[in-house]
This record gives C-alpha cells, sequence and structure tokens, in this order.
C-alpha cells in the first residue's frame, strides 16, 4: 500500500447498504473515488454506483485489484465468505463491522483493519459523521496511520480499539439504540391503534435521552418498576394481556429486569 495519508485514495466498496451507501457519499464528496461497487444484489449494486459514477459487479471474480483500499460493508457472514474467495489484495482491507475480529482478514491482505463507525444508518438519509466515533484496528502502525486520518477528514472521532472491546461496544449499541427504537415503534404501535398522536410522546423521549446523555441513566430511571408500583404493573399486565400476550411478557421481563438491576446497584 503506497498511500500516503494525505492523498486521495481508489476505493472498493463491498455491500450496497446503509453504511456503503454512507460511507460512499461521504468519501467521494472528499475527492476519494470509489471505483467500484460490489453486490451481491444487481440493482442496489446499480445504484449506489450511479451515486458514485463507477462500475459495479455482482461477480467476486470481478473485483478490481488496483484499489488502495477495500471497504467490507457487508453482514458478518459474508465477511468471512469473502475472506476465503477473494484474492491476495495489495490494497488495505477493512471491514465495518461491530462483532467481527480483526483477524478474519489476515489472509486477505498483508494490510488489514477495522473501520466501524458507531452510528445508526439509514439508506437514503443523510447521517452526520461529525464526531461520531469509528473504532480503528489494524495490522501495524501505518495503516492504522491511514485509517486514523481517514477519520479525522470526515470529521469523525478516530477511537483505538481492540476487537473485544469493540464487541462490548456493539453490544451496548444494541441496547442503546436497537432495543430502544423497538420500545418506540412499540409506542408508536399502541398509540395508533388507539388513536392517540405518537408526537405526544416526543417530549419525554427528548427529556429521557438528555437526562441519559447529561446525567447518569442509573440514577434516572423513573416508572413503577422501579417505585415497586406493583398495583399499576398488575394494571399494565392485564392491559397488555388484552392487546398482545407477547408485549405483555416482555413488559413483565423489561420490569423484572429494571426491578433487579435497582437491587443490584442498592
Amino acid at each position: 500500500m503506497g498511500a500516503k495519508t494525505s492523498e486521495l485514495l481508489r476505493i472498493v466498496m463491498f455491500g450496497a447498504g446503509n453504511v456503503a451507501f454512507q460511507l460512499t457519499k461521504s468519501l467521494t464528496e472528499l475527492g476519494h473515488t470509489v471505483v467500484q461497487i460490489v453486490s451481491r444484489t444487481e440493482a442496489n449494486a446499480k445504484s449506489l454506483a450511479e451515486i458514485a459514477h463507477c462500475d459495479f459487479t455482482t461477480d467476486i471474480r470481478n473485483v478490481r485489484l488496483d484499489a488502495d483500499l477495500y471497504i467490507m460493508c457487508v453482514s458478518d457472514s459474508v465477511i468471512s465468505e469473502l475472506t476465503k474467495n477473494l484474492p491476495k489484495l495489495q490494497g488495505i482491507v477493512v471491514h465495518t463491522s461491530g462483532s467481527t475480529s480483526i483477524k478474519v482478514l489476515s489472509g486477505v491482505s498483508d494490510t488489514y483493519g477495522v473501520f466501524y463507525p458507531f452510528q445508526t444508518f439509514t439508506k437514503g438519509r443523510d447521517a452526520e459523521l461529525a464526531q461520531v466515533p469509528f473504532c480503528l484496528e489494524a495490522s501495524n502502525t501505518k495503516t492504522y496511520q491511514i485509517l486514523q486520518q481517514l477519520v479525522v477528514s470526515l470529521k469523525g472521532t478516530p477511537v483505538e480499539m481492540d476487537s473485544k472491546q469493540r464487541q462490548i461496544l456493539h453490544l451496548t449499541g444494541v441496547f442503546s439504540c436497537n432495543f430502544s427504537n423497538h420500545m418506540f415503534a412499540i409506542s408508536q404501535l399502541l398509540t395508533q391503534e388507539y388513536d392517540l398522536d405518537f408526537s405526544l410522546l416526543a417530549p419525554l423521549i427528548r427529556e429521557t435521552v438528555e437526562k441519559a446523555l447529561k446525567g447518569n441513566p442509573i440514577d434516572s430511571q423513573t416508572g413503577p418498576a422501579i417505585r415497586g408500583d406493583s398495583e399499576t404493573l398488575k394494571k399494565h399486565m392485564a392491559l397488555l394481556s388484552e392487546i398482545d400476550e407477547d408485549l405483555r411478557d416482555l413488559y413483565l421481563s423489561v420490569s423484572n429486569s429494571i426491578l433487579n438491576f435497582k437491587h443490584y446497584n442498592d
């Protein structure tokens, strides 16, 4: 890999999903050249290639070999498959997975690493990368410096992190983002079902998030479970039993977790 941190890079992007969309858009805006999109789905590959003004392929045998950087924005299982089928590459090879070890890339290139943006992405929605933590790990110092400079150019925050730490951080993201959004979705469903406006929850959601970020979420927990309000818990359980038994069971499980968490921290 001859490119220095100050040079613009020629990039091959594996995948055409949410992360690939955002990174392709952001990197091309900085002047880097995405030379190829590689994706199993032709329609997605073509769509992203049109944004990057580059070629695309659905056949891994046609991967370009002249790139400086190869970014794998694919699921964990596909990363393993790619590493088994790709030829030895001269450029830097990175994946963007939160839960996959760096070691999976060791046979693909002599220069490899992890380039994991700790953010949620939705295709078609521009994500602000400024201050987003990028968890970085690399096979050597030079490769790390190149990845670090790339993050800085995106106005992100580079954070050196080993694979175990990254896996733990990814787990926290599932709790704080995926699980919390699922709770919002349940709330939206219930409001729609009973002719309530979901926007009524907006001040409550904002205040909850603000308290969590500015204070201590352990100390700011509220609600019937933390108070030990068994009567309210029973009423909610009875109501949910009429609506959806799965939601009732979820409510009970989370309430018990809150109660046990309180006792654990007493």
